[in-house]
């Protein structure tokens, strides 16, 4: 107790330090701190104020979760006599030092933004600063945008020198930016040039570039109408513009960077269909076989230069596991003016890579570690196949188990996984197989659990597609996917204590303790709005997953007369067989507000229903709510179903579960200092069953009831990210607990019980 209270007041001083002490102490005598930068206007045809803020060349310092400047105040600690000591260099690192007003930027960023609304169409507009100084040190910048008349386009010519530009433009005059009323946007008049040079570039005009275009605006003295004129310039010398075609390609496999600089002479030549490929192995063949070059490569012998064919070059060969990066270099032949020589460089990787990891896992308080080691073959039969073959061992202290001779979780696992980097489906063409860029996986996987109460053995085998539509969409089918699971041994207590007195063959707890066979078809759905790396201030995800099992053994059950168990189950090779279908959502949305503090929004809901051969969900389809990634007031697989409330941790992990998940999420999170970032969250969210079990009194799912059983809670985060990992640490608090017998328990936000309603996630990634 008196380790607490000495904690808590060296808070409390370290807190009183930093509040009491002077961010002025390093702004120099006569300027000012920049404390605010506004950006307003009386116009209220100016829609978005943020866009011109982004023009600032200054920004205030940065404030934790929009509030406190937590930073400054830091950097502020240190001395100001002696700035090469070691704790003020420190302070400083993980500080920020204060910014200085500075006039000159002021009016640099004055013009930048008249400059910018210019550009949208206010020739005639301005800015006008203004600075707002109190009585510390310190000072509000504010711009108010003055932007007059808008110009708007009137009329809209085209001239264009080469006959064959023209023509091609005239094709595709639909999709053309500049319209007549249209205001004279500069934004819009740089959009138009690019997809002028994006259309001509796809069109064998490999030369062509934007300094070809220009724009003449004709205004009238006193008007606000604009004459618009769009010139195409001829290339040098007057003459028309050419169009390129690609008439030889070499595909150079080189093991290193170095080797792109190998002459011919240093290689030897396969050649192919249309195409050669030349390595560096000359007694042996080629590490890639010439067809699946093809398949991956868009380029063709004879074919116009393609700007769109060579992205999609790169990003097809980036698939192929094999190869760490690809280079294409465009040279004119020799001797010509309009063909081209593509030399397309694939830098291999090793055949054979071997990894190691370990990792630490917290299961309720109960502490374990795992490791696995893996081995990979990246070019199995000379085609990019990857074979993966990964071994696996858990080991987790269990506590609170009494009557059992074991306190410990045993996990082994060994699986293969063999990726080919194509559909592999007869009769598909090659057209449809490059641009489907596609992966087909075979898998096998045995794992063996051991627990104090029981012993549990799964063998799977799986075959499945992936593959993307745009970089927007991406799809992954499961052909089959079987998983045989044993329970070879139940502990005399576990059984004599649960099972044995259980009468109800609908019982969830029995029949996740007996042998089954899972026949799963699947298909997931993913979008994402935004490239990786993008920077929009609204980015979204969603994902859509969908699977059923048991259909086709369900349907020559009969035929077959395949026999049944003394449950009614049907049988398929002395085992009966799960028969369910399964729907997931997920929707996640991040708005960016400025460069450290976003808003995260996450909602998802899954429902699973058992049916024919099936009166419970096996285990392992079945929903649980609570813990790191869920609502973070609860510990993991701790709340639910419904208001149902598990006393025993024996067999809780089972009796916890649902067949409906609802959650959602809304995460403010904020950049701090150095590597640290801070969240404040709220999560609600719960599980239900669709039928009415015995064991889960209060947890079946009612249209009436459901929305008094979601679970709320709130809390803190701290988040050490580290670029290659993120480390996570959450502080939950129960705010609305459904599971309350009393409205005191019902309502811990109003009376709070930290030893009651707090629980400590530790995990690795963002929860959503």
């Amino acid at each position: 107790m008196d380790r607490i209270v000495t904690k808590t007041l060296l808070c409390y001083a370290l807190l009183l330090c930093m509040a009491s002490c002077s961010v002025y102490k390093f702004v120099p005598e006569g300027e000012y701190l920049l404390d605010k930068v506004d950006v307003t206007t009386s116009d209220k045809s100016v829609r978005d104020l943020s866009e011109f803020r982004n023009y600032s060349y200054q920004t205030p310092n940065s404030k934790w979760f929009g509030l406190f400047r937590l930073p400054l105040r830091i950097y502020s600690l240190s001395g100001t006599s002696n700035p090469d000591r070691g704790i003020n260099r420190m302070l400083r690192n993980l500080g920020e030092e204060p910014v200085i007003s500075d006039p000159l930027l002021t009016e640099a960023t004055r013009i930048e933004m008249q400059r910018a609304l210019m550009n949208e169409g206010y020739l005639n507009a301005g800015v006008n600063v203004s600075t707002l100084q109190s009585r510390k040190p310190k000072v509000t910048v504010r711009y108010d945008l003055v932007p007059g008349r808008m110009f708007v386009v009137d009329t809209v010519r085209v001239t264009v020198m080469d006959p064959e530009i023209d023509r091609l433009l005239q094709e595709n005059a639909g999709t053309s930016l500049l319209r007549e009323g249209m205001n004279l946007d500069a934004g819009v008049l740089n959009d138009e040039r690019n997809r002028i040079v994006s259309l001509l570039h796809n069109n064998g005009y490999y030369r062509f570039n934007k300094d070809y275009i220009s724009f003449v605006a004709d205004t009238a003295s006193g008007s606000d109408r604009v004459g618009l004129r769009m010139v195409i310039s001829p290339s040098a010398g007057g003459r028309g513009h050419l169009r390129y075609t690609i008439s030889d390609i070499d595909y150079i496999l080189a093991d290193n960077a170095g080797a792109a600089q190998l002459s011919e002479s240093d290689m030897c030549a396969v050649q192919a269909d249309g195409f050669r490929v030349l390595h560096s192995d000359c007694d042996g063949k080629p590490s890639l076989r010439p067809g699946v070059i093809s398949k991956h490569s868009f380029l063709r012998e004879g074919m116009e230069y393609d700007n769109d064919s060579i992205s999609k070059t790169y990003s097809s060969l980036m698939r192929l596991g094999v190869l760490s990066y690809s280079n294409i270099r465009l040279d004119t032949v020799p001797g010509t003016d309009d063909r081209l020589k593509a030399s397309v460089y694939m830098f291999k990787l090793p055949k054979h890579s071997f990894t190691f990891e370990m990792e630490g896992t917290n299961t309720a308080g109960d502490l374990g570690a795992a490791a696995s080691m893996s081995l990979s073959d990246r070019n199995l039969f000379r085609g990019s196949e990857q074979l993966t073959v990964k071994l696996r061992g858990a080991y987790e202290s269990i506590s609170n188990l009494p009557g059992y001779t074991g306190d410990t979780y045993l996990e082994y696992g060994l699986e293969a996984n063999l990726d080919f980097p194509e559909f592999l489906v007869p009769f598909m063409s090659q057209e449809l197989q490059r641009r489907s860029q596609a992966t087909s996986r075979f898998s096998v996987k045995i794992n063996a659990q051991q627990r104090p109460e029981f012993k549990k053995t799964i063998f799977s085998a799986g075959w499945s597609y992936s593959w993307t539509d745009t970089w927007r969409k991406s799809h992954k089918l499961d052909v089959i996917d079987l998983n045989y699971l044993v329970v070879p041994w139940i502990s005399d207590h576990f059984r004599a204590e649960y099972l044995d007195p259980i009468t109800s063959k609908k019982s969830i707890l029995k029949y996740n303790y007996e042998d089954l066979l899972i026949t799963k078809l699947g298909y997931t759905f993913y979008y994402s709005n935004s490239r990786l790396g993008s920077t929009d201030p609204f980015q979204y995800t969603v994902r859509l997953g969908l699977e059923t099992s048991g259909n086709v053994l369900d349907a020559l059950a009969k035929p077959l007369e395949l026999e049944q168990n003394e449950n009614g189950q049907y049988k398929f090779m002395g085992i009966a067989f799960a028969q369910y279908v399964k729907h997931d959502f997920a929707f996640t949305a991040n708005w960016r507000m400025d460069a450290i503090n976003n808003f995260v929004f996450h909602l998802e809901w899954g429902v699973a229903v058992p049916y024919g051969n099936s009166t419970s969900l096996p285990f392992e389809k079945r929903y649980f709510s609570g813990g790191a990634n869920s609502v973070r007031g609860w510990a993991v697989r701790e709340l639910g179903p419904g208001k149902f409330k598990g006393d025993d941790r024996t067999i809780d992990y089972i009796k916890q579960s649902g067949d409906i998940k609802l959650g959602a999420s809304l995460e403010y999170r904020s950049k701090l200092f150095w590597k640290l970032n801070g969240a404040a969250f709220i999560d609600a969210g719960n599980i239900w069953t669709i039928r009415d079990y015995s064991e889960q009194p209060g947890g079946m799912f009612k249209f009436n009831t459901f929305y008094k059983q979601i679970a709320v809670a709130y809390g803190l985060g701290l988040r050490v990210d580290l670029g290659f990992l993120v480390l996570r640490f959450d502080g939950g608090m129960k705010a609305y607990n459904p599971s309350g017998k009393s409205l005191y328990r019902r309502l811990p936000l109003i009376h709070p019980s930290f030893d009651r309603d707090f629980a400590f996630h530790l995990a690795v990634g963002y929860p959503f």
